[in-house]
Parts: C-alpha cells; structure tokens; sequence
C-alpha cells in the first residue's frame, strides 16, 4: 500500500515543474507604450490566439486575432460595435513574430507610422452563430452591433466614416462605413 502512494508523490514532484514551465509558456503578455496611453498584447500559444487592446485619452479598442480559425475580431468602444474578418495572412504579422514587434514597438522613442494598412469596407449583417468565431470573440462581441469587414483595394466602392487602429506601430486596420451599405 506505500508503494503506491510512494510512487504518486513522487510523479507529483517529478511533473509538478514541467507542467509549471508548460503554462508559463501558454501566455504571454507584453505592455507597449504609446502616445497618451498604451496597447496590451496578450499571446495565447496554445490557442494560437492574439490579443491587442488599446486604452488611450482619445477611445478604446481591442483586436482579437485567431491563428488557428484565421478570423480577427475586433471591438471599437466609442462605436460600441464589433467587427468580424477574416485574416489576410500574408499582411498579417506571423504569429511569432508578435513577441518581437511588441519589443519593437515598446523601444520606440517616439510613434512612427505603421509599415502596413489593411482596408475593410463593414457591413451591418446579423451573425447567426457569433459562438462559432470562438470563445474570445463571442464574450468580446456579445451584445454589441456587430459588422462583418470585407477587406477592399483601392477606391471602388463609396467609403463612408472611417477609423483607424494603429496595432503596435505595424498595422493599421482601417474600418469604413460603405456608403451603399451602412
């Protein structure tokens, strides 16, 4: 009967740092300061998930973006709305390299404008099943009026009002109101 009990105790002090180490690596969070506030970004390896959230004097804004689906998500506060794409992978910074971009960003000594601009045009749209972008998505998105964003190149549609979010000094993701639309 102490053989096993033995046993366990010791498999427990044996896994106990591994697993320790494993969910360390899970997350990762990094602080970047910007002009009148700061943007968080939160890594999630294991769900392959990146959270951007800004909070400045001027408005709030959080991006969600989800490596493994390919879809981004994000919420605009001063418009209490949200906004669901899909990712442009090939304009999207990889997923390993956010830790490096956040370093990038946090030793600036003063903004620059980001090197990328990725253009949606929105679209007012119920979305059915707002649980099927992900868990992160749905509890961001829940209860706001939520916009499905078309990525567009060049002007060939009626841009309405527009915003823009400036992530890490990287990527700018401009979100506009089609005219014919909205």
């Amino acid at each position: 009967m102490k053989l096993p009990i033995l046993t366990a105790v010791l498999l427990g002090l044996v896994l106990t740092p591994a697993l320790g180490e494993n969910t360390q690596k899970m997350e990762v969070s990094k602080k970047v300061s910007i002009a009148g506030g700061y943007q968080l970004m939160t890594i999630n390896k294991y769900w392959l998930v990146a959270s951007i959230e800004q909070r400045t004097h001027q408005g709030s804004w959080k991006t969600l973006w989800n490596y493994d689906t390919g879809f981004m998500a994000t919420r605009v506060l001063p418009e209490k709305a949200c906004y669901i794409s899909i990712m442009n992978r090939t304009e999207m910074p990889s997923f390993d390299a956010l830790p490096q971009l956040a370093a990038e960003s946090r030793n600036q000594n003063r903004p620059r404008p980001p090197a990328k601009e990725i253009l949606f045009t929105l679209i007012k749209r119920n979305v059915r099943d707002l649980e099927s972008y992900g868990p992160d998505t749905f509890s961001m998105c829940r209860g706001l009026t939520t916009y499905v964003a078309y990525e567009v190149h060049g002007p060939q549609f009626s841009l309405g009002s527009c915003i823009r979010l400036d992530v890490l000094q990287y990527l700018a993701l401009t979100y506009c109101h089609d005219n014919n639309y909205a």
